[in-house]
């Protein structure tokens, strides 16, 4: 990682980034990334929360450890994608936020139900997730990206759907529990 000292050191993304051909996709070199790529890279690369960075109008990903277990089978391939093409099921999704986000808005998502394909069966995966997303700007204060911070609910709303399902399953049996008249 010499020569990429915004990079957090002991980053499997770290060093994903520090190795990929940047070239390839409308970032270009990481040698001529600007002061605000390094710094959000550097900002999501030490933060503990999944954080998904989608750069210019091809929303070209830059992801830290947090996310990779979120990408699942998906890591490390997302990494320089465009997220139309890497999420293609929930591109128009996806595409939407990258119009808010590009334009200086914001989104946020409580328990956003989502179908993905992110495991190693092949299998679709629904699941629920908050997603957070801020325009990005750059040094004259014009949105270059959107950032997405994305925390996976699904375990929480299984749990509330069964506490619901208990709940209505307990009130029918009262409901329908012998009434006895004491005289």
């Amino acid at each position: 990682m010499s020569g990429h000292s915004f990079l957090k050191k002991g980053s499997e993304a770290a060093d994903i980034i520090a190795n990929f051909d940047w070239s390839k996709t409308s970032l270009g070199p990481i040698g001529e990334w600007s002061p605000t790529l390094k710094s959000v890279c550097s900002l999501i690369l030490h933060s503990p929360v999944p954080i998904v960075t989608l750069w210019n109008e091809d929303g070209v990903m830059i992801y830290n450890d947090a996310y990779s277990a979120f990408a699942g089978r998906r890591h490390p391939e997302l990494f320089g994608s465009k997220v139309r093409e890497g999420w293609p099921e929930v591109a128009d999704f996806n595409d939407h936020v990258m119009k808010v986000g590009l334009a200086g808005g914001t989104l946020a998502y409580e328990d956003q139900e989502l179908i993905l394909y992110r495991g190693g069966s092949g299998e679709p995966e629904r699941l629920w997730t908050k997603l957070d997303y801020s325009p990005i700007c750059d040094e004259s204060g014009t949105p270059v990206a959107v950032m997405a911070i994305v925390v996976e609910t699904t375990a929480k709303v299984k749990a509330e759907q069964q506490l619901r399902a208990e709940k209505t399953r307990l009130q029918k049996m009262f409901e329908q529990a012998p009434v006895s008249s004491r005289r």
